[in-house]
């Protein structure tokens, strides 16, 4: 994110809109149509763009933009605060005199403002710059005449930024974009590119990024924003394992082992499992950046639960073998049995046919009693076996923990805040949110 390269981190304000909290005399045109609150979110991230990248006359233009479209005491200060950078970077009076009347139209717009203090120190350190300076006195914030309040309460400088011919404002929040303009060569965003009225091509570009191509309509003498949010290209993660295993990514069924091609993944941390049931769980934390080929190999080992499933089925199928061979010697006995008895009913048996007989009979009861006990226990043991063979599932198990993330690098030292902006609109409301 191009916000993590930045000296100055972020600091975010919020600044409520509400038409309940609107002056009187204003009401009737406090109400932002949801066209102006998204122009006028278009003008503030453009200007939070340009007063990152140091370009602050810009930045304060565009906070001038989006106060008309959405007034708010918020936006003259984020101005006021880009001409103070700019008169601070380049001296100029009119960048002296149009940030001092917009920290007084800020105070006098909200006197209880959050940011009063430093608005009010702001003054103490400018305005005896201002005295120094040879003219006619403090100018409004057009860099015109004296500063005046306008019928809405709003001072004439206040209520509109000055007018430096047609241009275009090209931002993108993705670190290391660039823009160009009617085929012209690509140069770094944010960019303030003069241009005639009409319809202008615009490609914006950056590493790892899809390029995004829009034709952004130039108004003769205004400040036309256009702020690109660019679509990341995804990593190309491969796996490779045990064939017939799931994919799961961040827990979603993704594809089954051997994968056809590589599978796109988003930029940034990621979850993958394979699972197959009877192998040990494979699951890894991964980290991908843009267009990133990442290669996995998921050979999943047997559980110990397969192995003991394998194990007991084995002993169950021996003992049903087993229980077969001891029935069918315990029908061959029944078999000598009965035949001794049928030729006892026709005839006498001799005292060792008798003696036959009578071990027939003793075997084949012996026979039959271990043969239903080897019968139960093969029962038993291939019930337990295929129990333990279906409900073999990796995924109830609770998996060992992700490798842990890198620590997060410790917080930089206090410095002095940099540019940050959002808008939100309600139905009856809106919201801007910033600090500068």
């Amino acid at each position: 994110m191009r916000a993590a390269a930045r000296p100055f981190r972020r600091a975010l304000l919020w600044a409520s809109l509400s038409l309940a909290a609107a002056p009187a005399a204003a009401l009737a045109d406090a109400r932002p149509t949801p066209a102006q609150a998204a122009q006028a979110e278009t003008f503030f991230n453009a200007g939070a763009e340009a007063y990152d990248a140091g370009q602050y006359q810009v930045a304060a233009e565009a906070f001038l933009e989006a106060h008309e479209l959405v007034p708010s005491p918020s936006l003259l200060f984020s101005a006021a605060q880009a001409f103070r950078r700019h008169y601070l970077t380049q001296p100029s009076p009119d960048a002296l005199r149009r940030a001092i009347a917009l920290y007084r139209e800020y105070l006098r717009l909200d006197p209880k403002a959050a940011r009063r203090e430093e608005a009010v120190a702001a003054l103490s350190s400018l305005v005896p710059l201002e005295a120094r300076l040879p003219g006619e006195g403090p100018l409004a914030a057009d860099g015109g005449a004296p500063a005046a309040a306008g019928e809405g309460g709003v001072a004439a400088g206040a209520e509109a930024p000055s007018s430096r011919g047609t241009r275009l404002l090209l931002s993108s929040p993705v670190e290391g974009a660039r823009v160009s303009v009617d085929g012209q060569p690509f140069v770094p965003a944010p960019l303030v590119a003069p241009v005639a009225p009409g319809a202008h091509r615009v490609r914006v570009q950056a590493a790892g990024h899809h390029e995004e191509e829009l034709t952004v309509v130039a108004v003769d003498g205004e400040l036309m924003p256009r702020h690109v949010v660019l679509r990341p290209k995804p990593a190309m993660l491969r796996v490779t394992g045990t064939r017939g295993a799931s994919l799961v990514i961040d827990g979603q069924a993704r594809a089954t082992l051997p994968t056809a091609a590589a599978i796109a993944v988003e930029p940034g941390v990621h979850v993958v499992e394979v699972w197959l049931p009877g192998r040990a769980l494979y699951r890894r934390e991964i980290r991908v950046t843009h267009e990133q080929a990442v290669r996995l190999d998921a050979d999943l080992r047997m559980t110990s639960q397969r192995l003991a499933a394998w194990t007991v089925l084995g002993a169950g199928a021996a003992g049903a073998a087993a229980t077969g061979v001891l029935a069918g010697l315990a029908l061959a006995r029944q078999a000598e049995a009965v035949d001794l008895r049928d030729r006892r009913d026709a005839t006498s048996l001799t005292p060792s046919e008798r003696d036959r007989y009578n071990a027939a009979v003793s075997a084949r009861d012996r026979l039959g009693a271990a043969a239903a006990v080897a019968g139960g226990a093969s029962f038993v043991a291939l019930a337990v076996g295929l129990r333990l063979f279906l409900f073999d599932d990796p995924r109830s198990v609770a998996a060992p923990p992700a490798p842990a993330a890198p620590p997060a690098p410790p917080a930089p030292p206090p410095k002095a805040p940099g540019a940050g902006a959002e808008l939100t609109v309600g139905l009856l409301s809106a919201g801007m949110r910033g600090r500068f």
